[in-house]
Protein backbone atom coordinates (compact mmCIF):
# COMPACT_ATOMS: atom_id res chain seq x y z
CA UNK A 1 0.00 0.00 0.00
CA UNK A 2 1.21 3.85 -0.78
CA UNK A 3 0.35 7.23 0.67
CA UNK A 4 -0.14 9.88 -2.12
CA UNK A 5 -0.99 13.05 -2.39
CA UNK A 6 -3.04 14.64 -4.99
CA UNK A 7 -1.28 17.41 -7.73
CA UNK A 8 -4.38 17.45 -10.20
CA UNK A 9 -7.68 15.85 -10.48
CA UNK A 10 -10.28 15.35 -12.97
CA UNK A 11 -13.74 14.40 -13.05
CA UNK A 12 -16.48 12.65 -15.35
CA UNK A 13 -19.44 11.12 -13.52
CA UNK A 14 -17.69 8.43 -11.21
CA UNK A 15 -14.78 7.98 -12.73
CA UNK A 16 -11.88 10.35 -11.48
CA UNK A 17 -8.25 10.66 -13.13
CA UNK A 18 -5.70 12.60 -11.11
CA UNK A 19 -2.13 12.99 -11.13
CA UNK A 20 -0.60 11.74 -8.02
CA UNK A 21 2.83 11.81 -6.35
CA UNK A 22 4.14 9.36 -3.87
CA UNK A 23 5.24 10.73 -0.87
CA UNK A 24 7.96 8.29 0.14
CA UNK A 25 9.99 8.48 -3.41
CA UNK A 26 8.18 11.56 -5.17
CA UNK A 27 7.58 9.64 -8.51
CA UNK A 28 4.37 11.35 -9.98
CA UNK A 29 1.88 9.03 -12.02
CA UNK A 30 -1.54 9.49 -13.65
CA UNK A 31 -4.12 7.09 -12.26
CA UNK A 32 -7.94 6.16 -13.03
CA UNK A 33 -10.21 5.70 -9.62
CA UNK A 34 -13.85 5.55 -9.61
CA UNK A 35 -15.63 7.55 -6.55
CA UNK A 36 -18.35 5.05 -6.13
CA UNK A 37 -20.66 7.92 -3.51
CA UNK A 38 -20.25 10.76 -5.95
CA UNK A 39 -21.47 11.55 -9.51
CA UNK A 40 -20.05 14.97 -11.17
CA UNK A 41 -21.55 16.82 -14.18
CA UNK A 42 -19.46 18.74 -16.43
CA UNK A 43 -17.43 21.43 -14.57
CA UNK A 44 -18.80 20.58 -11.25
CA UNK A 45 -16.35 20.20 -8.20
CA UNK A 46 -16.09 17.13 -5.91
CA UNK A 47 -16.64 17.50 -2.36
CA UNK A 48 -14.58 14.40 -1.41
CA UNK A 49 -11.00 14.63 -2.91
CA UNK A 50 -9.29 17.63 -4.15
CA UNK A 51 -5.90 19.22 -5.18
CA UNK A 52 -3.58 19.00 -1.95
CA UNK A 53 -5.37 15.42 -0.36
CA UNK A 54 -3.62 12.77 0.62
CA UNK A 55 -4.90 8.89 -0.39
CA UNK A 56 -4.14 5.56 0.92
CA UNK A 57 -3.78 3.12 -1.95
CA UNK A 58 -2.75 0.39 -3.76
CA UNK A 59 -1.50 0.99 -7.58
CA UNK A 60 -1.92 -1.81 -10.71
CA UNK A 61 -1.86 -2.29 -14.10
CA UNK A 62 -5.32 -3.36 -15.44
CA UNK A 63 -6.81 -3.35 -18.72
CA UNK A 64 -3.83 -5.12 -20.11
CA UNK A 65 -4.74 -5.44 -23.78
CA UNK A 66 -1.29 -6.28 -25.29
CA UNK A 67 1.93 -7.58 -24.01
CA UNK A 68 4.88 -9.32 -25.03
CA UNK A 69 7.97 -10.68 -23.46
CA UNK A 70 10.98 -8.59 -23.81
CA UNK A 71 14.62 -8.91 -22.87
CA UNK A 72 14.98 -4.73 -21.64
CA UNK A 73 15.09 -2.87 -18.24
CA UNK A 74 12.37 -1.89 -16.32
CA UNK A 75 10.69 1.51 -16.89
CA UNK A 76 7.11 3.61 -17.68
CA UNK A 77 5.95 5.61 -19.96
CA UNK A 78 3.11 7.78 -19.54
CA UNK A 79 2.30 9.94 -23.23
CA UNK A 80 -1.38 11.09 -22.93
CA UNK A 81 -2.03 13.90 -20.58
CA UNK A 82 -4.79 13.84 -17.81
CA UNK A 83 -4.66 9.60 -18.97
CA UNK A 84 -4.20 6.37 -16.75
CA UNK A 85 -3.01 4.64 -20.02
CA UNK A 86 0.55 3.02 -19.95
CA UNK A 87 3.34 1.22 -21.53
CA UNK A 88 5.44 -0.24 -19.25
CA UNK A 89 8.26 -3.34 -18.96
CA UNK A 90 7.47 -5.19 -15.91
CA UNK A 91 9.44 -8.15 -14.32
CA UNK A 92 7.26 -10.93 -13.19
CA UNK A 93 7.42 -12.04 -9.32
CA UNK A 94 4.57 -14.09 -8.61
CA UNK A 95 1.84 -15.92 -10.64
CA UNK A 96 -1.57 -15.21 -9.40
CA UNK A 97 -3.03 -17.10 -11.95
CA UNK A 98 -3.30 -17.02 -16.36
CA UNK A 99 -5.02 -13.67 -16.29
CA UNK A 100 -3.06 -12.08 -13.33
CA UNK A 101 0.73 -11.58 -11.44
CA UNK A 102 2.39 -9.44 -9.60
CA UNK A 103 5.28 -7.61 -10.85
CA UNK A 104 7.88 -5.68 -9.78
CA UNK A 105 7.51 -1.86 -12.14
CA UNK A 106 8.99 1.48 -11.85
CA UNK A 107 5.91 3.36 -11.01
CA UNK A 108 5.99 2.11 -7.47
CA UNK A 109 8.66 0.58 -4.81
CA UNK A 110 6.90 -2.43 -4.20
CA UNK A 111 4.76 -5.24 -6.26
CA UNK A 112 1.79 -4.23 -8.39
CA UNK A 113 -0.53 -6.06 -9.37
CA UNK A 114 -0.87 -6.89 -13.33
CA UNK A 115 -4.10 -8.02 -14.96
CA UNK A 116 -4.36 -9.46 -18.47
CA UNK A 117 -7.19 -9.24 -20.63
CA UNK A 118 -6.28 -12.39 -22.01
CA UNK A 119 -4.38 -15.86 -20.83
CA UNK A 120 -0.90 -15.05 -20.41
CA UNK A 121 1.86 -17.88 -19.61
CA UNK A 122 5.16 -15.59 -18.18
CA UNK A 123 6.90 -16.94 -15.74
CA UNK A 124 8.74 -15.50 -12.31
CA UNK A 125 11.84 -13.57 -13.75
CA UNK A 126 10.44 -13.21 -17.20
CA UNK A 127 10.37 -9.02 -18.28
CA UNK A 128 7.33 -8.33 -19.70
CA UNK A 129 6.34 -4.96 -22.36
CA UNK A 130 2.70 -3.88 -21.11
CA UNK A 131 -0.05 -2.12 -22.33
CA UNK A 132 -2.65 -0.94 -19.93
CA UNK A 133 -4.48 1.31 -17.45
CA UNK A 134 -2.83 2.42 -14.27
CA UNK A 135 -5.58 2.28 -11.95
CA UNK A 136 -5.61 3.09 -7.50
CA UNK A 137 -7.41 0.92 -5.91
CA UNK A 138 -7.92 3.22 -2.11
CA UNK A 139 -8.05 1.60 1.01
CA UNK A 140 -10.51 2.96 3.33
Amino acid sequence: MGNYNINEIYSDGYERFAIIEDTKNGIKINVHFLEYDEYLERGEKSQKKKKGDTLDGDISIQLVTFSQKVDEARVHHQEIQKSSHIKAIIEVTQIIDEYSIYALSTVSDSDILIEFENTVSYKVGDRVFVIGSLELSEIF
